[in-house]
């Protein structure tokens, strides 16, 4: 994700109590699933976007990687 930007901390903090999701400086959409993290990947693709569900284990660390079916890119599941 690269680094935080400061100066956009204002709109990432209202981004995250309006969606509850923040979006970085590449446009992907990271929303807090309660169980895992979805990503929104821009894609050019009839959606617009691959949906990605992001599994972490208790360490933080990514677990599984859930491509969804309708993805232009990677679909599936992949363990890490």
């Amino acid at each position: 994700m690269g680094y935080y930007d400061v100066r956009n901390a204002k709109l990432s903090i209202l981004d995250m109590l309006k969606y509850d999701a923040i979006q970085d400086e590449d446009k992907i959409i990271y929303k807090d699933m309660g169980r895992y993290v979805q990503m929104l990947v821009p894609m050019n693709n009839s959606k617009l976007h691959d949906t990605y569900e992001v599994y972490f284990d208790s360490n933080g660390r990514i677990s599984k990687i859930i491509g969804h079916d309708t993805n232009t890119g990677f679909r599936g599941t992949k363990y890490v």
